[in-house]
């Protein structure tokens, strides 16, 4: 099972400090350092240097962050799929949507998409700047979203997921992300998405 303490460390890797991980998620100060401390314990590992000016990740804790991220995802896209089974026989497709990336491309196939197969649902969720360095939104690909096009191919998150490049089969610029294990309605959407766009270049 997913051990809810995990939540407690990534929030305090990626703030930095166990006060400002507490606020966000919503709990005291104390409360957070006593479950990143009695995990430390149990485990007997070091996950986080305490100094002043904040707290550091130690190696042994990168490696746990790092993992912790991955099944944090994984839960993620293990309860959504059982919500989507529940409400549409799992066929809803969430498609991040920013300014710097509009889904021109996905949302002009999306009509003729749904022509093919009726049974799929696109939801659009809005998302933060995914060149941001500091954004989270490629963390939640397969999780709270499944799938975000890209302007261009940019392989710079080729290890977090994976990416289905326009250009390889067509004169259409840009790419598709994707988890690596997308649900079965993210596979048929993209397959019917990049089938179109091959009859489009012939």
């Amino acid at each position: 099972m997913y051990d809810r303490r995990l939540d407690s460390i990534v929030a305090a890797a990626e703030s930095g400090s166990f006060s400002k991980a507490a606020k966000r998620l919503g709990v005291s100060t104390p409360a957070l350092a006593k479950r990143i401390e009695t995990f430390e314990h149990e485990y007997d590992v070091v996950l986080f240097n305490r100094t002043r000016r904040g707290v550091f990740l130690t190696p042994a804790g990168a490696s746990v962050v790092e993992d912790a991220r991955a099944l944090m995802r994984q839960t993620e896209g293990m309860l959504r799929r059982a919500k989507e089974q529940e409400a549409f026989g799992g066929t809803t497709v969430r498609l991040g949507v920013s300014v710097l990336c509009p889904a021109r491309i996905t949302l002009d196939l999306w009509p003729r998409i749904h022509e093919l197969d009726s049974s799929l649902h696109l939801e659009l969720v809005p998302i933060d700047d995914i060149y941001d360095e500091e954004s989270e939104v490629v963390q939640h690909i397969g999780g709270s979203i499944d799938l975000v096009e890209l302007a261009q191919s940019d392989d710079r998150w080729q290890d977090i997921c994976a990416l289905v490049d326009f250009a390889s089969f067509c004169n259409a610029r840009g790419a598709l992300l994707h988890a690596f294990t997308p649900s079965d309605a993210t596979k048929r959407f993209v397959e019917l998405c990049t089938n179109l766009l091959r009859e489009d270049k012939a």
